[in-house]
């Protein structure tokens, strides 16, 4: 059964997240849309105590995970954001080779081993980092258009955590790993990565009401149900598969090219640096589209009320009972 630990008995005074109760469901928004929900260090360490508030809270059941804006996130924050802030507290520090993926796995292993189920929600971009925190949780429900990818692995390093092989056929694995291409959000359930693509102006809707299904289940089974299928998949060698893959990541410094996309960063800045990685392969942010949305989004804000534009909720915590 849960423990109840008197620091995760209610919510904080979050800045980068909203917390939100509708009993039977506790949601998790990341709440950094400027910068398309980063996943800075202050962001990752509300993440996981509103998952331990939510873990001790008896009239929650379900956890749904989803982004404010217009995605989900586009992955860890390579922006400056984490200037000022210490890695979340999830144990460990790792030191040594493969301490950041070590330390994301420690983070992100945390839903796996909750009690309660745990849904991601996605819509417009799910990149990078932010596959690794919705490959974890239990259940994942997408808008049909995602675009959902990891392209780190054109030019920065190889994944954090290789969850690729877990959720889908060694070829489409392979392929994702070796081109760093997006799926859409349709395609991730044809390969099995999502349960359900719906519409984006549907996806709250429906994935309210799945939440609502699995939470008639009562607690106590549901714990049981997820620890033993979860099991399951640690005797399959799951977790130490995961940790081998650190451990490969770690050795990423070591390539002759490793430092090239930290330095274009450096000299020219972020933006440079994701165009040099991606130009050549025509997506992400460096199609035509992507850049006259950018351009539009831009000419929106340098309007004078433009700031009656910019997210009006900026407040950490919102609760129905």
């Amino acid at each position: 059964m849960v423990t109840y630990h008197s620091s995760f008995d209610k919510p904080l005074d979050y800045k980068d997240i909203i917390y939100e109760k509708d009993k039977p469901i506790a949601r998790i928004i990341l709440n950094r849309p400027e910068k398309m929900n980063a996943l800075r260090h202050q962001l990752r360490g509300e993440v996981f105590h509103a998952l331990r508030v939510a873990e001790a809270d008896p009239e929650v059941g379900v956890i749904i995970i989803k982004g404010a804006g217009r995605c989900f996130s586009a992955g860890y924050d390579l922006g400056g954001g984490n200037q000022g802030f210490t890695l979340p507290d999830v144990g460990s520090r790792h030191p040594g080779i493969g301490q950041w993926p070590r330390h994301l796995n420690a983070g992100y292993y945390m839903i796996w081993e909750l009690e309660k189920v745990v849904i991601a929600q996605a819509h417009g971009y799910c990149l990078a980092g932010a596959t690794e925190l919705a490959a974890y949780c239990d259940l994942f429900v997408v808008s049909e258009d995602l675009q959902i990818g990891y392209p780190p692995v054109r030019a920065m390093s190889p994944p954090d955590n290789l969850w690729f092989p877990w959720h889908m056929s060694m070829r489409k694995a392979k392929e994702m790993l070796f081109t760093g291409d997006p799926i859409t959000g349709e395609e991730a359930v044809e390969l099995g990565l999502a349960n359900y693509a719906v519409p984006a102006d549907k996806l709250d809707e429906f994935t309210t009401n799945l939440a609502k299904r699995v939470a008639l289940i009562a607690p106590s089974l549901l714990a049981l149900s997820k620890r033993q299928i979860n099991k399951v998949y640690d005797i399959m060698g799951h977790r130490l598969a995961m940790e081998v893959g650190n451990l490969y990541q770690g050795m990423n410094p070591q390539r002759p090219e490793a430092g090239e996309f930290a330095r274009i960063s450096r000299e020219h800045g972020l933006k440079a640096a994701l165009n040099w990685r991606d130009e050549k392969f025509g997506d992400y942010g460096t199609t035509p589209a992507a850049k006259m949305a950018r351009d539009m989004r831009k000419a929106r804000e340098a309007q004078p009320d433009g700031a009656s534009r910019t997210p009006a909720n900026r407040a950490g915590v919102r609760r129905e009972e």
